[in-house]
């Protein structure tokens, strides 16, 4: 079974290191999960550290997103790139 990650707090420029470095790790594995559920606030670090998760190549999926989430990536014209690694979401 692919790992997770459960990302919980805050997703924005002030914890984007502490962020990227625990997506890094999660990228390292084939096909990992990354459980949004519990996350938030978002910012657009936020958003461009799930972009670059998806950019990786490895396979990474999204689930339980936060609407906030979604509602971003819309805003920034990302969020078909995005939806293409979300597997379900959370309101």
């Amino acid at each position: 079974m692919p790992p997770t990650l459960v990302v919980s707090g805050p997703v924005t420029l002030a914890e984007a290191p502490r962020w990227r470095e625990a997506l890094l790790m999660a990228v390292g594995e084939e096909s990992p999960r990354v459980d949004l559920s519990a996350s938030g606030p978002w910012d657009l670090a936020g958003l461009q550290l799930l972009i670059a998760a998806v950019r990786s190549g490895r396979g990474v999926r999204f689930t339980r997103v936060p609407g906030v989430v979604v509602a971003i990536a819309g805003r920034a014209g990302v969020a078909e790139r995005l939806g293409e690694a979300i597997d379900d979401y959370v309101e």
